[in-house]
């Protein structure tokens, strides 16, 4: 009696309240959501699994198709063919010589067939009567005109009738030592209609085993074709070819149950009667989903315990004050800043109450500087972005290295790591913010050092530039950038040696810089692109992160407005990128620029 009443004690408690509601309204939700999305991931699954493994059944089953067509194709040749006609029934001719000579027509149109489609054996034209057949070969172990083959042929009435991978010839009923199947049509006369005989080719069972062993389904899956009567035409076991299936037969993907295990057909069939079908135990299918089930029973215990804790400390040391907090927040919201918390504790709460005062205290400072905050905005932009270094270029830089070194090459590695070493101190701006145009072409050297060494020196790059002009203060690695660019994506996508020629000339008070490649160029549509500035825009590829637009910025920012970045390109034949800046000699009317970003 006393513990029932203690218990409702607890339960009329607002901390009690709250832990249930909030265990409970975690709970269920943890409860339904995983085993709705459990029942969902796994229908998904077995469905895109069955749709992959149809798709690979269809495109097994076209290049089967494609395979039969040909052989199809091949046989109405022959049929319409006046050389087999006239060899078939040459009584027409006047002379011996006459009708050798057409036999002998025959038999090369026959040959230059087996000389293009290497994977035929044989090819037989028996005539009906026995008298004019015409082979590639001599054949005269058996009376082919008594064989099954030769009667179903007979039955099929013209249209394409297809025999299974056997290991023994069809023709001469031996062991051939590689597996083959054939296909066979009569022949008929082509004015009258009439069967004069009988079309028998035989091609090699490679092709068939090459295109049904290639797919195969988790690992004990497997595709055959079958015949109409559901024999096996192929089977990767080659002990099953001519055997029954114990498969059943189904016209769309289904299950059914073999020597108590479950199995999924998918099912495909050929304009010949052939059947090409994929079997997948259905264990293996659902193997991801047994996966998917056990993580969402430990999320789901995980989440339970989490919510136990949480809930507890929420309920004992969160509500109260949070509620208070809430208040005051209410009150900052409608304008009064002078709202303060009470809350001033070593913990969180306190440190909470503590930031929301000084949150208070500072929001006004704050919206002051807010315009004077955007306006450097962009100047802080613009210099973090030049101290990023792509691990990217690190990684292959390294690797390339790494081989030199292996292969004791250690000049080239004392070159390419000397070379890094002042690109990596160059990157983070020792120096200042402005540098010596003679330093930036130095370091472009020293980066295409590098970049040789990664393109086995594919590339090459000329620099033209009066020596007086050396001296001009420049941006730190403004024209890094876009030889960067011309590498990467103008030279190394075409697989050939490149070049980049810079020039730098003089004009008026200005500084021009061509920098042109002989690369893949780029497309038209694309140009207007390039200058287009990208919110939260990333780059992984190449050194640094600074864009054709970034730079344009760059120039913007330090020289005004009518300094930029313009491009030219031609399509295959390679780009040239524009830059345009003022003159200055020694750096002294940047001082105001680089003290605000500094």
């Amino acid at each position: 009696m006393h513990v029932a009443k203690l218990f409702l004690k607890r339960l009329h408690s607002i901390s009690t309240q709250l832990f249930l509601i909030f265990f409970v309204s975690m709970l269920v939700p943890i409860a339904v959501g995983g085993y709705l999305s459990y029942k969902k991931s796994t229908s998904i699954v077995e469905k895109q699994v069955s749709a992959v493994a149809q798709q690979t059944i269809n495109q097994l089953s076209d290049k089967i198709h494609f395979i039969t067509k040909k052989y199809e194709d091949i046989s109405m040749i022959l049929m319409y063919s006046q050389a087999i006609q006239k060899a078939i029934e040459p009584d027409s001719l006047d002379t011996e010589y006459d009708k050798e000579k057409q036999r002998t027509e025959a038999l090369r149109l026959i040959s230059s067939m087996m000389t293009n489609s290497p994977e035929l054996l044989h090819i037989y034209v028996f005539d009906d009567k026995k008298k004019y057949s015409v082979f590639d070969s001599t054949i005269d172990r058996i009376d082919h005109w008594q064989t099954g083959w030769y009667k179903s042929i007979l039955e099929g009435d013209g249209r394409p009738v297809w025999f299974g991978v056997s290991n023994k010839s069809y023709i001469s009923e031996t062991d051939m030592g590689i597996p083959v199947f054939a296909m066979g049509r009569t022949l008929r006369n082509v004015e009258t209609g009439r069967v004069i005989g009988v079309i028998f080719i035989e091609i090699r069972g490679s092709i068939l085993a090459k295109e049904v062993n290639a797919v195969r389904f988790a690992q004990k899956g497997f595709a055959y074709i079958a015949d109409a009567s559901h024999k096996y035409v192929y089977h990767p076991n080659n002990i099953f070819n001519g055997v029954a299936s114990d498969f059943p037969l189904y016209d769309q993907i289904d299950k059914f149950t073999y020597r108590e295990n479950s199995y999924l057909e998918i099912p495909s069939v050929l304009e010949n009667g052939w059947r090409v079908n994929g079997i997948v135990p259905v264990q293996e299918l659902i193997g991801e989903s047994q996966q998917i089930r056990s993580m969402t029973i430990t999320i789901a215990i995980v989440s339970i315990f989490w919510a136990l804790i949480v809930g507890f400390f929420i309920s004992r040391k969160i509500s109260l004050p949070l509620i208070h907090l809430c208040k005051l927040m209410k009150r900052s919201e409608s304008g009064d800043l002078s709202a303060r918390s009470r809350m001033t504790g070593k913990n969180e709460l306190g440190q909470l109450g503590l930031s929301f005062n000084k949150m208070n205290e500072k929001i006004q400072a704050l919206i002051n500087r807010v315009a004077e905050k955007e306006a450097e905005k962009k100047k802080a932009e613009i210099r973090a972005l030049r101290y990023q270094i792509n691990p990217h270029f690190l990684y292959n830089t390294l690797n390339s290295i790494r081989w030199m070194a292996k292969l004791g090459k250690t000049h080239d590695v004392a070159n390419a790591v000397t070379n890094l070493v002042y690109l990596l101190e160059s990157s983070i701006e020792r120096k200042g913010l402005f540098v010596p145009l003679g330093e930036e072409i130095e370091l472009l050297e020293k980066y295409m050092v590098i970049q040789q060494y990664r393109y086995s020196n594919q590339l090459s790059m000329k620099i033209h530039c009066p020596e007086h002009l050396k001296q001009i203060m420049i941006p730190r690695m403004l024209l890094q950038p876009i030889v960067e660019n011309s590498i990467f994506h103008g030279i190394a996508p075409k697989e050939e040696p490149g070049n980049i020629d810079i020039s730098i000339m003089e004009d008026g008070f200005n500084i021009v810089v061509y920098i042109h490649d002989d690369g893949i160029g780029i497309p038209k549509e694309k140009l207007p692109e390039l200058m287009k500035m990208k919110e939260n825009e990333s780059r992984t590829r190449g050194m640094t992160r600074i864009g054709l637009s970034h730079v344009d910025q760059t120039l913007k920012l330090y020289y005004g407005k009518d300094a930029g970045v313009t491009v030219q390109c031609t399509s295959g034949k390679g780009t040239t990128v524009r830059l345009v800046f003022g003159k200055q000699q020694n750096g002294e009317e940047f001082s105001h620029v680089q003290s605000v970003v500094s």
